[in-house]
């Protein structure tokens, strides 16, 4: 007995310092993870806004008659003042993606809709998405036709601040995009926005409610299905300077088609999360 207990003695200090040498050398994936789900959040916000914009700039309800109701959104025209407002009212309405909405965002043109070289410039209005606010000010401009004779439009998001659902303090993300959108498909049926397909590329950077900074180049262009809820597909870098491992990719991956699954892998370790 004497002598299991000298031997314990013996071993507790290397026990210990193993115990610590694990601890220290433990890696904290929270800045990643939580910069790439913040990110893919406030995305998501930006581009229910931009996809309701081009389903109401080639209606041809919206652009002969001044009006259209568009999942569940009020899209008016007035060609006088070159503007085009998209309002879901002042109390929450339910949408098709089941999301309820309430406020408005517009959009003020530099000149004819939406010819080539024209450009929008779009604001939200109190626009609440189950009553989160997203403020966002963004300028989308026509392009025109690329080499390949596919049209093109620059999408830049100026500034945004989105609230993101946390039951535990009040939290929000902020990202700003350089992006260019190429309308792949649909493009010989603008009215129809059914089949409508943009393929993105470019850049975009912000910071996450954990005050994370963190920057974005996409790697394969993103597929932005306009009637799909999500981003369909492609892969976005990421990089988040403060992490122990700081690059990492997110992946929206294929395998679940049009649906909310997203992978992040950061130095070879694999982390999903799901989006409404």
């Amino acid at each position: 007995m004497i002598k299991k207990l000298y031997l314990t003695l013996l071993l507790l200090p290397l026990i210990w310092f193993n115990s610590c040498h694990s601890t220290v050398n433990e890696i904290d994936y929270n800045p990643d993870v939580l910069s790439a789900k913040d990110y893919v959040r406030g995305e998501d916000a930006i581009f229910e806004i931009v996809n309701s914009f081009f389903k109401g700039v080639h209606d041809t309800l919206v652009l002969n008659q001044g009006y259209g109701y568009i999942d569940a959104c009020g899209v008016v025209y007035v060609p006088a003042e070159n503007i085009i407002t998209f309002g879901y009212g002042p109390v929450n309405r339910m949408c098709q993606d089941g999301k309820y909405r309430r406020g408005s965002f517009y959009a003020n043109f530099s000149g004819q809709v939406f010819d080539e070289g024209i450009s929008a410039d779009i604001t939200t209005d109190s626009l609440f998405v189950d009553d989160l606010l997203v403020e966002a000010h963004l300028v989308i401009q026509n392009l025109g036709l690329n080499t390949e004779s596919i049209g093109e439009y620059s999408m830049k998001v100026e500034s945004s601040l989105i609230t993101l659902p946390d039951t535990v303090k009040i939290s929000k993300v902020s990202i700003i995009t350089d992006f260019v959108m190429a309308w792949t498909v649909g493009s010989s049926t603008p009215g129809i926005h059914e089949d409508d397909v943009f393929m993105i590329s470019g850049t975009a950077a912000g910071l996450s409610s954990d005050n994370y900074d963190f920057t974005i180049s996409v790697q394969d262009p993103l597929e932005d299905y306009i009637d799909c809820f999500w981003i369909s597909k492609g892969i976005n870098l990421i990089n988040v300077p403060v992490a122990e491992f700081p690059s990492g990719d997110i992946d929206y991956i294929t395998d679940d088609g049009c649906f909310n699954e997203l992978n992040f892998t950061f130095n070879g370790n694999l982390f999903y999360d799901m989006i409404k």
